[in-house]
């Protein structure tokens, strides 16, 4: 669930039992009604890696699928639930989305196996448009699977990476995943 900040509105995504099914509602906590925005359903089971993101302030909520056989991003309407468009693409899953600059209209997020030559478990963070037309930016080019932190003003992120026979290394990156120091 997802609250919106003044706890005036309440986003649930709910699955039945058999999960091949997923619900996104939206509750209103003053009245108490919900509206279902829409439903999901596969053959087989709903896993959503990363989960969704309500953007409160434009009416719009990032909404993680696996329709194209990986697990990609999708930007919906809030008010309608109509698909705005795809954000993310590529071979290899989204497995986390670190954050989402909404006055940029940008996401940062984590994918596996979209590095030719390397490992596909390994976990890299790349950034994108909102609209899904702008290419997704690698941000940590280092072989390893990597975790990030971005500064409060995404201007820098502190990106540790490592891989099973070598030790975690720590690098301050630019926001256009420049090596800093």
């Amino acid at each position: 669930l997802q609250w919106k900040d003044d706890g005036s509105m309440l986003a649930i995504a709910s699955t039945p039992r058999d999960h091949k099914a997923a619900t996104l509602r939206i509750a209103n906590t003053a009245t108490g009604e919900v509206r279902d925005l829409f439903t999901e359903t596969v053959k087989t089971h709903f896993e959503s890696i990363t989960g969704y993101r309500v953007l409160w302030a434009t009416n719009e909520i990032i909404w993680n699928s696996q329709r194209s056989d990986w697990s990609q991003l999708y930007l919906y309407d809030l008010t309608t639930g109509a698909l705005k468009n795809q954000v993310t693409t590529g071979e290899g899953p989204v497995s986390e989305i670190v954050a989402i600059d909404e006055k940029a209209r940008t996401i940062t997020y984590l994918a596996q196996g979209r590095m030719p030559g390397q490992d596909p478990y390994l976990a890299h963070a790349f950034r994108t448009t909102l609209d899904g037309k702008g290419p997704a930016v690698l941000l940590t080019p280092d072989v390893g699977t990597h975790t990030i932190r971005l500064s409060p003003d995404n201007k820098y992120l502190v990106d540790t990476y490592s891989t099973a026979d070598t030790p975690p290394v720590t690098a301050l990156r630019d926001a256009k995943g420049a090596l800093v120091m």
